[in-house]
């Protein structure tokens, strides 16, 4: 009886439309005035511009203007003794670039807008006709258009765009080139559903997708359709207006029924009708009996989608709680992060969204790694790297990251993807490997790590690097005289100054053994070396670190010798090391606290 009762609604649903397509009666002054039969004397053709393909309304069919307008059209030309030539036109579009343009006169079924009030003067509605929704035939009957947030599309240029998305801000509006484009997009699943008339969608569906789409829903929202009259015309709109309301009733249901109502015909065969009545039955009780299995095997559907979405709603959360993603546009403008993003950064969705990953970029992050990002994704590929953050609270913490471009089901990119993991213990276990626990410099293990690599890359370049090795004058008098307590804060005081030097992301500060440190940085010119070691060896002396046993000065000094050369010129890091220490011994046999060479 449920199957029974839906069929039976379908079709009074479908009439109920079919109703609704008769045309607004309203009396008008039919006369012509003597200003407007003269307009019509010296202005007797106009060129009239159509949607190239909204049947059963109109459209062009092997360049023939058919369709309910040219009937409409027939009779107003006769009626004015005048001539209306349709333009062909690819679109609705460019149909209406041509009014711009100036390239139609008229416009045979046109809803009044701001935009179209800059070219064009309207006639009273002759045509209002109910807006529905077109989806595939599996999808059930809509109730409350409001709650669906789906893909719907519309024809590119129709005026009724812009006020279904502000009724139906859900509704994801996607223009299309004309009404069978959309139509097979939704067949092909590639929409959800597709808006147009009750005339145009009933046509389409009966001529072209029988068994496949249906009319889902009935929006709110009518179409008023006018003539649309050139503006720098203004006469044009009266004698249009008063040619509308000369058109009978009769001849309005003509034209409606030559291409809307159900033919029949007048005389009666009733044996023929019986044997169709018999026919009819049968084939109605099939259908309703494969209504019925086909309900049985949807609600069991049903029930194992619902299941499965159930899963799906587990596994997403569990997702979102434990894996850390972000989705941008093209721009960088975070659209989506996850539960573990936000426990990461330590901000919330609210303070996310909306903005760039800038927000959460260390200031001592290299440049040169976010301009690698961006010029691999910006040529739609994949970059992965470590990434060093900063929490909303100013804390540092580190990720792994992938990102990639998201593209649309048409295969254009909009926007990227990142999925991230937490290294930060990692990272800080890894810095404990390589750091000198009093001082916090590197230590001499990485030292001997990182020099080859460093050199080879310095090769490759072609460029000079400046090696220095620095010692903390009579260090052993200092012990003996303050205790090694005080000897280590003044090793900590003194690395804390060389460091605070060091600002670049080539500039790096090795303990190399007891009071003995090495310093490397990228400088061509020896003397601006010198310059700036002469510099660090000064705020040494400028911390004024009592050392009653230096015998070059009663605060804690330096001596410093240092290398500066092309990397090409050194054979390997021993050979580096020892000009330095080389220089080093010069500079203590020539009186300490001095930069040699």
């Amino acid at each position: 009886m449920k199957a029974i009762f839906i069929i039976l609604l379908l079709f009074y649903y479908t009439y109920a439309q079919n109703i609704e397509n008769l045309p607004i009666d309203k009396k008008f002054n039919t006369n012509l005035t003597t200003k407007e039969l003269d307009f019509l004397k010296t202005h007797n053709s106009f060129n009239l511009c159509i949607d190239p393909n909204w049947m059963p309304l109109e459209k062009f069919e092997k360049d023939e203007y058919i369709g309910i307008t040219s009937d409409y059209m027939k009779i107003l030309q006769k009626r004015l003794g005048i001539e209306i030539k349709a333009i062909k036109s690819n679109s609705w579009s460019q149909s209406l670039e041509y009014g711009k343009q100036r390239k139609c006169d008229i416009f045979s079924l046109v809803m009044p807008t701001k935009s179209r009030e800059e070219y064009l003067n309207f006639t009273e509605p002759y045509l209002t006709i109910p807006l529905v929704l077109i989806t595939k035939i599996e999808k059930l009957y809509i109730a409350n258009l409001e709650k669906i947030n789906k893909k719907v599309g519309i024809v590119k240029g129709y005026a009724f765009t812009e006020q279904l998305k502000k009724d139906y801000p859900n509704l994801e509006i996607v223009e299309v080139e004309n009404l069978k484009t959309g139509l097979n997009k939704v067949k092909n699943n590639k929409l959800f559903g597709f808006i147009d008339t009750v005339t145009a969608a009933g046509y389409q569906i009966q001529q072209h997708y029988f068994g496949e789409l249906k009319i889902t829903a009935k929006f709110d929202n009518a179409w008023d359709l006018s003539i649309g009259t050139r503006n720098d015309m203004p006469l044009l709109k009266s004698i249009f207006n008063k040619a509308l309301t000369k058109i009978s009733q009769e001849e309005h249901q003509i034209i409606l029924n030559k291409w809307i109502s159900i033919k029949y015909e007048t005389n009666a065969n009733y044996g023929y009708i019986f044997r169709w009545i018999g026919a009819i039955s049968i084939f109605f009780f099939t259908i309703i009996f494969i209504i019925i299995k086909a309900n049985r095997k949807l609600n069991k559907e049903i029930t194992n989608r619902r299941k499965i979405e159930k899963e799906l709603k587990s596994y997403i959360k569990i997702v979102d709680e434990n894996i850390i993603s972000a989705t941008t546009d093209l721009k960088g403008n975070i659209l989506h992060v996850s539960n573990a993003f936000c426990k990461v950064s330590k901000y919330t969705k609210k303070e996310l969204i909306g903005k760039t990953h800038s927000i959460l970029k260390h200031e001592s992050m290299d440049k040169k790694v976010y301009k690698e990002l961006w010029e691999t994704i910006s040529k739609d590929k994949i970059w992965q790297g470590e990434i060093k953050n900063k929490t909303k609270q100013g804390d540092c913490f580190w990720v792994k990251a992938i990102i990639s471009p998201t593209f649309n089901e048409d295969g254009i990119k909009v926007g990227y993807t990142s999925i991230k993991e937490d290294i930060t213990t990692k990272k800080k276990l890894e810095r404990l490997s390589i750091t000198d626990e009093l001082t916090k410099t590197y230590n001499k293990r990485y030292f001997n790590e990182l020099m080859p690599k460093l050199l080879n890359s310095i090769k490759r370049k072609n460029e000079y690097i400046t090696f220095s090795i620095f010692d903390i004058d009579y260090f052993k008098p200092y012990n003996d005289t303050y205790g090694h307590l005080k000897g280590d804060n003044a090793l900590k005081e003194v690395t804390k100054e060389v460091m605070s030097n060091l600002n670049r992301a080539d500039d790096f500060c090795f303990r190399l053994g007891g009071e003995e440190f090495g310093i490397v940085f990228k400088d061509s010119n020896p003397e601006k070396s010198k310059e700036f070691l002469e510099k660090i060896k000064n705020s040494i002396e400028n911390l004024k670190i009592p050392h009653e046993n230096n015998k070059v000065s009663p605060y804690v000094t330096a001596s410093f010798g240092y290398v500066c050369t092309k990397a090409e010129d050194i054979d390997s890091v021993d050979i580096l090391y020892k000009k330095a220490d080389e220089q080093l011994y010069k500079a203590k046999e020539n009186g300490r606290n001095i930069v040699l060479p």
